[in-house]
Formats: C-alpha cells, sequence, structure tokens
C-alpha cells in the first residue's frame, strides 16, 4: 500500500507541484487581504509540513522499486521518479508561503527590515527543493547506452564505451553503482557531472539497475527495443531472477 502511495507521488510529482504552487498563490491572497484566516490557518499548515517531511523520511527509509518505466517517446526505460524529493518540497510549502506573506506585509510598512533575510532564505530553500523535485534527476537504458541526468549536468556512457560493473554485485544499501570503462574516451559529460564512474540508485535499487546493464550489455541484439512494452514484459523476469535458469531467454529480434 504505502509503495504504491510512493509510486504515486514519484510520478504524478509534477502535476502535485503544480496544485501546491496554485494553493500557495491562494495562501498569500488570502493572507493579504484577510490576514486573520491566515494566522488561523497556520497550525494547519505546520501539521501538513510536519506529515510531508515524516512521509519523506519514510519515502527514503522504505526498500527501493526493483522496477523501471518504460519511456517509448524518448526510447528508454527510466529509474521511477523519487517521491521523496516531492515530500521534501511539499514539506517545505506551508511555512515558506506564510514566510513570504509576511514578508509582503512588512515591505508594505517597511522597504527592508533584517526580519526578511531568513523569509528570502526559506523561499530560496523552497525554490530549490521545487527546481529539484521538478526536475528529472533519473538514470536511463536507452537504445544508445545509460544516461543519467542531474540537476548541474548530464553523463552519457554509450553502450560502445563496454560500461563493466566490478563484482561484487551492487548491495541492495547502496546509494551509487561503480562502473569501468574498456573504452572511457567515448563517455560524455554534460554541464557539471563530478562523478562520471559512479551511477546514481537513490530512485532504483542498485542490484535491479545493475542485472539491467548487465543484460544489455550481454544482449546487444535486443537494445534497439529498449522503451518498448513489449520488450520490458519480457526482459522483467529475467531482471528480478538473473540466477534463475528455468526462466526462458528472451526470444531473438526478427
Amino acid at each position: 500500500m504505502i509503495t504504491r502511495f510512493f509510486a504515486f507521488i514519484g510520478s504524478r510529482r509534477r502535476v502535485i507541484l503544480a496544485v501546491a504552487l496554485v494553493l500557495a498563490a491562494c495562501y498569500l491572497l488570502v493572507q493579504a487581504w484577510v490576514p486573520s484566516l491566515g494566522r488561523r490557518a497556520f497550525p494547519a499548515l505546520v501539521a501538513f509540513t510536519m506529515i510531508s517531511l515524516l512521509l519523506a523520511v519514510l519515502a527514503l527509509a522504505v526498500e527501493r522499486p526493483k522496477n523501471l518505466v518504460v519511456q517509448p517517446g524518448i526510447p528508454a526505460f527510466s529509474a521511477p521518479p523519487h517521491p521523496g524529493l516531492v515530500l521534501i518540497a511539499l514539506g517545505y510549502f506551508p511555512i515558506g508561503t506564510a514566510m513570504a506573506g509576511s514578508a509582503i506585509r512588512d515591505w508594505r510598512s517597511e522597504p527592508f527590515s533584517s526580519d526578511l533575510v531568513p523569509a528570502l532564505g526559506y523561499a530560496a530553500v523552497l525554490a530549490l527543493w521545487i527546481v529539484i523535485a521538478w526536475g528529472d534527476t533519473s538514470t536511463q537504458l536507452r537504445p544508445d547506452g545509460l544516461w543519467q541526468h542531474g540537476i548541474m549536468g548530464r553523463l552519457f556512457v554509450p553502450w560502445d564505451a563496454a560500461p563493466v560493473i566490478p563484482a561484487p554485485p551492487p548491495a541492495s544499501r547502496d546509494r551509487t553503482i561503480l562502473l569501468t570503462y574498456g573504452r572511457p574516451e567515448l563517455v560524455r559529460r554534460y554541464g557539471l557531472q563530478l562523478h562520471p564512474n559512479r551511477l546514481r540508485t537513490d530512485h532504483i535499487d542498485p542490484g535491479f539497475l545493475g542485472a539491467a546493464i548487465r543484460y544489455y550489455l550481454a544482449h546487444p541484439e535486443r537494445r534497439p527495443d529498449i522503451g518498448t512494452r513489449d520488450e520490458y514484459e519480457r526482459v522483467l523476469p529475467r531482471l528480478l531472477n538473473p540466477l534463475d535458469r528455468s526462466t526462458p531467454p528472451c526470444a531473438p529480434r526478427p
């Protein structure tokens, strides 16, 4: 149940954040025109903040999913969006909105006050979390290779770079997968990408992602089908049970 809830939060993150922005704007209007109503709503906002942050901690603590998101439009198999980032952003929304409303109200009476500094700082932190939660920070398997998206940059590892995951396999608690390359000169970094030899696994079980990478390294004939629903349904049993020899192999491409 809780897993499905977190999956829903992650998959609908932009809709949820857009609704939160609209509600925040409405709250600012209410606080500007009827300050007493804004003050009465403050305890509920604090409660919402606490619940959101507690759920964010729970999302970070639960077992990471062993599945990929099929994106035929790219095409790609992507790690699921992380619900914890959305919940942290939601946790900052109520107090940040309330502080912004107070700062706007005080601005009318006094152009600048030292009391505005915490409000502006909180608003900056809120804006940062919205950008992080809204953006694409996933790791993707594509027909041409591995892509890792970050807030400040991207990493592209073509299959021809011969990426290798050193033994032993990554543990379930690991937050990154270490890669070595047979042809490191083919690896490309765009923007600020500090660790070209590591793939983040904050969004997905590292063993599952490692199994997917190994499978497509060993089966280059299947790479053109990455991003299709049929290919995902064929390969998923093998990724969930990489050592299970009873799982029938995928049929070769015609």
